[in-house]
């Protein structure tokens, strides 16, 4: 099925144009419009506060959900609208999957548990030339700062604390990114392309990317790589949504139980146990023997794998 709407028939190049364009102007548009609204919500000058090392816990929740309605969720409904009918044809999301593929994403998920602190170890270990010591600098810095950030965000003791974060960090990224990343742009690659496992790799490269966090690069990456199968096997995108939700929110619900009973857990140090390369190995195979299990039925799958090509 080709795309119906008013862009549809659009070079795959200039769609990804569109969509950085719709992208762009989204998140300036929303975030314009939210700091007028911030500005009587929490007074005074805006940008001075977010500045300011005691900065409002809750102006810094505002912002974040802001930036990912702008310039994730918007964009991608506005997007779906230019080029087909609608976000639920242009990203396969009119029919609700069935228990089986939601469960299996989620095992999937826990499955690669071990592989992605494998990498994430291996990721850390990167080190830079001499003659990009700056650069390296700049980049830890900036991991440094993002991670802080999470844990200011994160660090919640009530129950209603937990399901706000839950709201923000796990239920509105799984549904603005896979529509971006999954539903559009591995969508626009394939039909570039005509290679869907092209596609998957550009798309969860370009997913790791968006984090601008260069030593959780790798593992994000694999994560990508798996919900953009997910999304090719089913052929619904609220597959990879699940999934993503999943992953959010177990690593959120697994802070706020470590913060609030004192525990201390370092995701670093996950990857330094014992065989953890024969682990990650381990991990890897039944991620693969999950994935042979994991379709909608035999007409979402050959559609999830056509992807409009």
């Amino acid at each position: 099925m080709k795309d119906q709407g008013y862009f549809g028939n659009l070079h795959p190049f200039l769609k990804l144009l569109l969509l950085t364009f719709v992208m762009l102007a989204g998140s300036i548009v929303v975030f314009v419009a939210g700091l007028i609204i911030a500005a009587i919500i929490f007074g005074g000058d805006v940008f001075t506060q977010l500045g300011a090392p005691d900065t409002d816990i809750n102006l810094l929740r505002y912002i974040q959900i802001i930036t990912h309605l702008g310039l994730f969720i918007i964009s991608s409904l506005v997007f779906a609208y230019l080029v087909d009918n609608g976000p639920l044809q242009y990203y396969r999301g009119r029919q609700i999957p069935q228990w089986w593929p939601l469960l299996l994403s989620a095992l999937i998920i826990l499955a690669s548990v071990p592989m992605v602190y494998y990498l994430s170890h291996i990721n850390q270990q990167m080190a830079l030339p001499e003659s990009l010591h700056g650069l390296e600098q700049w980049m830890r810095r900036t991991e440094d700062e993002a991670a802080q950030i999470t844990e200011t965000l994160l660090s919640v003791s009530t129950i209603w604390g937990l399901l706000f974060n839950l709201f923000m960090i796990a239920v509105i990224p799984a549904i603005g990114e896979e529509f971006i990343f999954r539903g559009a742009l591995q969508r626009i690659f394939h039909q570039w392309t005509g290679n869907v496992h092209v596609a998957v790799v550009i798309a969860a490269v370009l997913f790791s990317a968006m984090h601008m966090q260069f030593y959780g690069f790798l593992p994000r990456l694999l994560l990508g790589l798996l919900m953009g199968y997910m999304f090719v096997r089913t052929g619904n995108i609220w597959v990879p949504v699940f999934a993503h939700f999943f992953n959010n929110a177990a690593a959120v619900t697994l802070y706020y139980y470590a913060h609030t009973t004192g525990q201390e857990i370092d995701p670093d140090s996950m990857g330094e146990v014992p065989f953890a390369p024969v682990v990650a190995l381990i991990s890897l195979v039944l991620v693969v023997l999950l994935f042979r299990w994991l379709n909608t039925g035999k007409e979402n799958h050959d559609r999830g794998m056509q992807m409009d090509a």
